[in-house]
């Protein structure tokens, strides 16, 4: 009776194995990339200048400022305040596909860059929360800064969703933007496939609330080249059936389609104020996340 059960756990685990592996591959990447982390953790950042008055801690004076001055003053610090992050991950059927060149499937992919950016924030004591979803919230990671939270996060991107789902996120935003509060990092991790755009423009509701938005598009290469060559049956992988075409008749029209529905896509989210960044599975983790912290950074310093 416990067979199943013994044979989902052992699946799991391997699923989990795999995503550890890869995460660290992943961070590793990243962190060996840079000359000079900016991950360093909470730190305290200088504000201003205050008259020092009988009884201030002397070890704060600036001395310089109060020779030009003439008068002693004191520098004070506030604590840099933690960013808060929300990451969604689309774990619907469309996410299974891999193709015949990427080591992953866009899920695998997804998993690896939610689960590594997790730990990148983490590591600066940041605070992060998980929803992996298709047409529901399959599996939800409550927001914590906590050195656990890691293993619950990579626990959830490994646990099994249902074969074959369909993306809703329109309640799932819903349920996030209730959740997020004020200033939070939104980080939707999806291939964006049969997601309607009207639910894209309502994005703006997370941005017109503070939070900074970004949408990772996870798609394999050979949905970004169609390779494919001579008869060709396709599979619906969120119950579509089956298709069969002539794959060297149907290359143009599909890249001319891809192009007008990538271009939407960008449209749209830049439009609302969400950033957009292609995530192809067979690139390095790495790249997508430096892209994505590099600029989140910029961002911070200057707000």
């Amino acid at each position: 009776m416990n067979a199943p059960s013994t044979a989902l756990d052992a699946d799991v685990a391997a699923r989990l194995s795999n995503l550890q592996v890869r995460v660290r591959r992943a961070v590793d990447g990243f962190l060996s990339g840079l000359h000079r982390s900016p991950h360093r953790g909470a730190s305290v950042v200088f504000v201003e200048h205050e008259e020092y008055r009988p009884g201030d801690d002397l070890r704060r004076i600036d001395w310089r400022a109060t020779a030009r001055r003439e008068r002693t003053v004191l520098k004070r610090f506030e604590q840099e305040s933690s960013l808060k992050a929300w990451l969604l991950v689309d774990a619907s059927g469309s996410m299974q596909f891999r193709g015949a060149v990427a080591e992953e499937s866009k899920y695998e992919h997804a998993a690896t860059l939610a689960a590594a950016l997790a730990h990148l924030l983490l590591r600066q004591s940041d605070t992060v929360a998980l929803s992996v979803v298709d047409s529901a919230v399959r599996h939800f990671v409550p927001p914590r800064g906590i050195a656990s939270q890691f293993t619950a996060v990579e626990e959830a991107l490994a646990a099994p969703t249902p074969a074959g789902s369909r993306t809703d996120l329109g309640p799932v935003f819903e349920e996030v933007i209730e959740r997020a509060g004020k200033r939070a990092l939104v980080v939707l991790v999806s291939d964006l496939v049969d997601v309607p755009m009207r639910i894209l423009q309502s994005l703006q509701h997370f941005v017109a609330r503070g939070h900074d938005v970004w949408v990772l598009q996870v798609l394999s290469r050979d949905e970004l080249t169609f390779p494919f060559r001579g008869p060709t049956r396709f599979h619906g992988l969120e119950g579509q059936g089956t298709l069969d075409v002539d794959a060297d008749a149907a290359r143009a029209k599909y890249l001319s389609a891809l192009e007008a529905w990538r271009g939407e896509i960008s449209a749209t989210l830049a439009g609302v104020g969400a950033r957009h960044l292609l995530c192809a599975t067979d690139e390095p983790a790495e790249r997508h996340l430096a892209a994505l912290l590099t600029a989140q950074s910029r961002g911070r310093a200057r707000g």
